[in-house]
């Protein structure tokens, strides 16, 4: 008998089976698993909320009598998507199968929802990183993950950090900019500043010129830190900032502290070990584009060939030169010019004159 395959919606009949797969697991979503957990079963159960944007949209799928389930996390509006966890994790081939399955559905579920990406943090060089490659997915970057203890906090200075401001989001793009490469833009929404109730953002200025951005997340699990300093402050002008950003933090003697430092950040790596920092993992961030489903198509009208061959040569009359097209069978000659009246293309078609269908205005 095949493998049954059918990948279908979360239901509240699969809360038991939710359960016992949610500690076998992986989480491609690290900043929430550092900080705060992953709440999946809750974000599975308000997804199936009929007409409302809640939740995390979860999927589950049986393959040779195994159970997979996955989920991803979008907000209405947003161009991109995150995959939270699949489980259970691969520790054979008999699974890719029903990942490669999960995986596609959550890609054709964050399309239609409008993302233009889906993306996922994932352990470099692990099964999963492999399996996400055949699924099309691609490596936009690669980070670090420190840790630091709950251990007490030097006294430093304390105040060069403040919070950021409305008035600071150009600042901020500005920063970001000047150093994140393009193509991870195309992945990741630029940080503005606004604390948006999982995080808070502070600013550095220099010569009131901004030269640095920290985003902080804090969760019942630790604190994560997202760095973005410009590259002329130097090492030691960046251990003190941070220096000055754990002392600004009431829970670092406490609670485990996390920064993600990117690969074209690897220039901070030595102010974090001078403040006690340890690598905690590798990762891969990685990228599938989706087809965002367009819902009401719209028009516009073409220039009539004649029209618009008029428009390029002026003083030539339709018939002097030209040829109407009634049947779009038919095919007509213009200036030794060859075009084909059925697929619209032309040989050779000046790139000035349109090439759609003669004689008639058209809807593309």
């Amino acid at each position: 008998m095949p493998a049954q395959t059918e990948v279908r919606p979360f239901l509240p009949i699969d809360v038991p089976l939710m359960h016992r797969l949610l500690p076998y697991g992986v989480t491609l979503d690290s900043a929430a698993r550092l900080t705060r957990g992953i709440n999946a079963l809750e974000g599975a159960m308000l997804g199936t909320v009929p007409l409302a944007d809640l939740g995390t949209p979860t999927f589950v799928v049986k393959h040779n009598e195994i159970a997979y389930v996955a989920q991803f996390r979008h907000k209405g509006g947003d161009q991109h998507a995150h995959i939270v966890f699949i489980a259970p994790e691969l520790d054979s081939d008999d699974g890719v199968d029903a990942w490669l399955h999960l995986v596609s559905a959550m890609v054709a579920s964050a399309a239609k929802r409008g993302a233009l990406t889906l993306n996922a943090e994932v352990e470099d060089g692990s099964v999963a990183c492999e399996v996400l490659h055949r699924a099309g997915f691609a490596t936009y970057a690669r980070q670090t993950i420190w840790r630091r203890q709950p251990i007490p906090v030097v006294n430093v200075e304390s105040d060069l950090w403040r919070p950021a401001q409305d008035s600071d989001v150009l600042g901020i793009t500005a920063i970001y900019a000047s150093i994140v490469p393009r193509l991870v833009m195309q992945a990741e929404v630029p940080p503005d500043g606004k604390p948006d109730g999982k995080h808070i953002g502070l600013v550095h200025e220099c010569n009131g010129k901004l030269m640095a951005y920290l985003s902080v997340q804090e969760g019942k699990n630790g604190i994560y830190l997202q760095p973005y300093l410009h590259p002329q402050l130097g090492t030691d002008r960046a251990e003190a900032l941070l220096a000055s950003a754990l002392a600004s933090l009431p829970r670092a003697d406490k609670a485990y502290v996390y920064i993600g430092v990117r690969r074209y950040q690897a220039w901070l790596h030595g102010a974090l070990e001078a403040l006690h920092f340890e690598i905690c993992s590798n990762e891969a961030v990685m990228v599938k584009h989706t087809t965002a489903r367009i819902e009401h198509p719209a028009f516009s009208t073409a220039y009539a060939f004649d029209q618009a061959a008029a428009m390029v040569y002026p003083g030539r009359r339709v018939g002097a030169g030209f040829k109407r097209i009634d049947n779009y069978r038919e095919s007509v000659r213009f200036n030794g010019i060859s075009h084909n009246g059925r697929s619209g293309e032309t040989e050779g078609c000046p790139t000035s004159v349109s090439c759609g269908r003669a004689g008639k205005d058209r809807a593309i």
